[in-house]
């Protein structure tokens, strides 16, 4: 519990620092909001009402305060470019992206592990190198080429979805999860090889140890002692990398959203920075780090929960 209490107030003040850097560094890049939204029709009289009823005639400190307060009440300010309130504009946008790296996850979890104790128990062999080079080049080849294959392959040539026609969630569920499957597969292939290579070598570890060998030799079946004792011993790293993946799912996301033009979190913060909508940026950035720091404090929190060793030490310091 000790450590779990450490983990989550290292969460809390890591998101305070990402919140406070993100509403400074926008506000000092960002040049005057109001001005920006007026455009062409500022002038002085109307630039210092509007700066009054946005409350820029405050000082930083206060503004902040009020910007952090709003992220719990879902008032994130007003957007620059389309004239409506933030979380209004990037709500639908979460949901789509948090169905996007559901989907990629689910991907991952389930061909990773039963396809890496499979090829653990039949390492070696004249098909060994060709596994090794394969599982490489799924490392190797980039989220948005991949993504661009199967645009092409099952969008274009194979009509299997329209390409560029996102259905929308509240609209046509299976038709969006179908749709969202494809991109799933593009962010999913490089992080199914990275598994199953971990997979293989703390299970082939596992299998070298003398227990597992003692326990062979006195006829237990090989299959039988994988999955009873060597997975449970060398699952724990595993699954630490597969919480953090979480972070990498959303990662890769933003660049294969342009790829399949799903309106998620990475297009709209590729079209707000485009336009300099700052207060736009400045919610997704932040949602986007904490998003990233609560994948490493479950990696971590789950690590130390599965293995006892781990737990002991975290409770004891």
């Amino acid at each position: 519990m000790k450590y779990a209490a450490r983990r989550l107030l290292t969460l809390l003040v890591t998101m305070l620092l990402v919140s406070l850097l993100a509403f400074v560094a926008f506000d000092l890049i960002s040049g005057d909001p109001a001005e920006i939204m007026l455009g062409t029709q500022a002038t002085p009289e109307r630039l210092a009402a509007l700066r009054a009823e946005m409350g820029l005639d405050r000082p930083l400190p206060v503004r902040y305060l009020d910007w952090l307060g709003g992220f719990f009440t879902g008032d994130l300010g007003m957007s620059y470019q389309y004239k409506q309130p933030v979380w209004e504009l990037i709500a639908p946008k979460v949901a789509v992206t948090l169905c996007l790296s559901g989907v990629s996850f689910l991907l991952i979890v389930g061909v990773s592990i039963p396809l890496g104790l499979l090829t653990a128990g039949r390492s070696g062999g004249r098909w060994e190198g060709l596994r090794t080079a394969f599982n490489q080049l799924c490392m190797a080849v980039p989220a948005f080429f991949t993504g661009m294959l199967l645009s092409w392959i099952f969008g274009v040539a194979l009509k299997w979805f329209t390409a560029g026609s996102f259905p929308g969630l509240g609209e046509d569920l299976w038709g969006s999860l179908r749709y969202l499957f494809f991109a799933a597969v593009a962010i999913a292939i490089p992080r199914i090889a990275m598994t199953v290579r971990m997979l293989r070598g703390t299970v082939g570890e596992e299998m070298g140890k003398d227990y597992v060998r003692t326990a062979i030799s006195r006829g237990n079946d090989r299959s039988a002692v994988l999955r009873r004792h060597v997975l449970k011993n060398s699952i724990v790293p595993v699954v630490a990398f597969l919480a953090q993946t979480l972070a990498e799912i959303l990662a890769s996301g933003v660049v294969v959203e342009q790829v399949f033009a799903i309106p998620g979190l990475g297009r709209l913060l590729v079209a707000s920075i485009y336009n300099r909508d700052y207060p736009v940026v400045q919610a997704i950035v932040v949602i986007l780090a904490f998003w990233v720091v609560l994948s490493g404090t479950l990696a971590d929190l789950i690590q130390q929960r599965i293995d006892p060793r781990l737990r002991l030490g975290g409770d004891g310091e």
